[in-house]
């Protein structure tokens, strides 16, 4: 069984970008998949997706689905009772169900350094430090427009819970 420090560096690799986090989270879901499937649910060009998957794969969180045919079942997302592989599957593994079981909102806190985590206190720091704040929005903690995400709002909580940040007496801009 894979322990916390067997995939540590894998989970700070989830942590810091976001899109291929949405990836294994996918296959979380639908136990069972193929990359253009994928891409219909979470949006992210097929090119992309493969891109994640193989880099999942290396990492040692998804593996090749080697049956012939797939039951419902097995793939959750399925709309059949049973069909024949025309697709490479993939399907998440025991050492990638771990690793999610992991990525938390108190993990994110004490994955950023104390400077990004001050970024998340205030929208006006986000815009003026806008190079700064673009390992956040890779990592799904602000959008695009600088605001925090539901996803941000968690981990600034978290932290300030954890006493990493303190946002000087001032509420939070989302």
């Amino acid at each position: 069984m894979a322990e916390a420090h067997d995939y540590g560096a894998e989970v700070a690799e989830l942590l810091n970008d976001y899109e291929i986090l949405r990836v294994l989270r996918h296959f979380q879901v639908a136990r069972v998949d193929y990359a253009k499937n994928v891409t219909r649910y979470t949006e992210i060009p097929q090119e992309r997706v493969r891109r994640h998957i193989e880099r999942l794969r290396e990492m040692g969180l998804l593996d090749i689905y080697r049956n012939t045919s797939i039951k419902r079942t097995e793939a959750k997302l399925k709309k059949s009772a049973e069909v024949h592989k025309h697709h490479t599957y993939f399907m998440i593994n025991r050492k990638g169900e771990l690793a999610l079981k992991s990525i938390t909102p108190k993990a994110y806190a004490m994955h950023l350094s104390p400077e990004e985590l001050a970024l998340l206190c205030r929208r006006e720091d986000r815009v003026v430090s806008a190079g700064a704040t673009g390992h956040l929005v890779s990592m799904g903690l602000v959008d695009r427009e600088l605001g925090l995400t539901d996803l941000g709002t968690q981990v600034l909580d978290a932290a300030r819970r954890m006493h990493l940040v303190r946002c000087e007496g001032q509420r939070t801009q989302l």
